[in-house]
């Protein structure tokens, strides 16, 4: 088995539920009771795509200290895995490729009966912890706050329920306690928000050309996508890049968009309710992309608008140590509140 050891970021989040006097918690406790419509794991599947049916669902979910731990985790069934062969005697390479079908499984059901357990590969896979209403997450690439506030709200909301149809969950950004004292000696005078504009290719003929006959699209079309192209068409309409001739990617163009909004008049002074507002307005942009200006010189960057720590992760095979994992994420939050980074009277004890 092997064992290996790796730093990891987690991020502090206050879930926020308007109209609502129940934590997220509680919340999710009730989802995921034996009587609830979410205690099997295929019932808290959320299908992304119809067309491959790809998913994304809250898999195993334990209590730990009276926090509530889980996984989101993402996948496409029926998708296959590329291989390398690596061979130090080969002019090349070989690249293959697996699919969960060609790996055999001792308890498959088989023989014409319906096949209740089937392998899948995972495609992402993100943790989270949730005492009350504060979260802590370690995201991956593909999984991150935003995908996590989006499911629980179709979780809660659109699947089981249990939380009001008229009510909305937010997942909250906290800023650190020395970017609110900054805030409160200087109001803000204007907020930069900058991004990359990037573009994905799209097939012009849609239809599905074969590996045997060629093995690439006929011709693509780039299509501008992210913030920064969404800035753009707020300003200049949706058919803006109709108007180009977009024959190749955007990627080595470093063409960015800046947005400034500016406070024309002196901002109120409470200093915490306006960094809670500009934190919960940008909780999904990278915090490199954002910068904010203050009366009198100085600066904040987005970067502590969040809360984050690091701790070392275990994993063995490549499967990550939850048990390790979720103990050092109660410990995080704990020793944030004897430290009043987070408030003790939010947490119950």
């Amino acid at each position: 088995m092997k064992s290996e050891t790796r730093s990891k970021t987690i991020h502090y989040k206050r879930a926020v539920i308007t109209n609502s006097q129940v934590t997220l918690q509680n919340l999710l406790e009730t989802a995921f009771n034996s009587k609830g419509k979410a205690t099997k794991a295929k019932q808290r599947r959320e299908i992304l795509n119809q067309d491959d049916e790809s998913c994304r669902l809250i898999n195993h979910h334990k209590d730990y200290n009276g926090m509530l731990f889980g996984q989101l985790v993402f996948f496409e069934p029926g998708r296959s895995q590329v291989l390398i062969t690596l061979d130090d005697d080969a002019d090349f390479y070989e690249i293959d490729s697996i699919t969960p079908d060609s790996i055999g499984k001792e308890n498959d059901v088989i023989d014409g009966e319906k096949i209740k357990k089937r392998r899948e590969f995972i495609d992402s896979m993100l943790y989270f912890g949730v005492l009350d209403n504060h979260v802590v997450i370690m995201q991956s690439a593909s999984l991150r706050a935003r995908e996590l506030e989006a499911h629980l709200s179709w979780l809660l909301g659109s699947y089981t329920e249990v939380m009001d149809r008229n009510s909305a969950l937010i997942l909250q950004d906290k800023p650190s306690e020395k970017t609110v004292a900054k805030i409160e000696k200087s109001p803000v005078k204007s907020v930069h928000l900058g991004t990359p504009v990037e573009t994905r290719a799209q097939d012009e003929d849609q239809t599905t050309i074969s590996s045997e006959e060629s093995g690439f699209a006929k011709k693509v079309k780039w299509i501008p996508c992210g913030m920064g192209a969404d800035v753009i068409q707020a300003a200049l309409g949706a058919d803006w890049f109709n108007r180009l001739n977009l024959d190749s990617s955007l990627d080595e163009a470093n063409l960015q968009v800046t947005l400034e909004i500016t406070y024309l008049r002196k901002t109120t002074s409470n200093g915490q309710k306006m960094l809670d507002n500009i934190a919960t307005a940008l909780r999904h942009v990278d915090g490199s992309d954002v910068k904010i200006n203050l009366h009198g010189g100085g600066t904040i960057n987005g970067s502590d608008l969040k809360l984050t720590g690091l701790v070392s992760v275990k994993a063995h095979n490549g499967l990550v140590d939850e048990s390790d994992l979720y103990h050092q994420m109660h410990s995080w939050i704990v020793t944030k509140v004897r430290t009043n980074e987070i408030e003790v009277e939010d947490i119950d004890s």
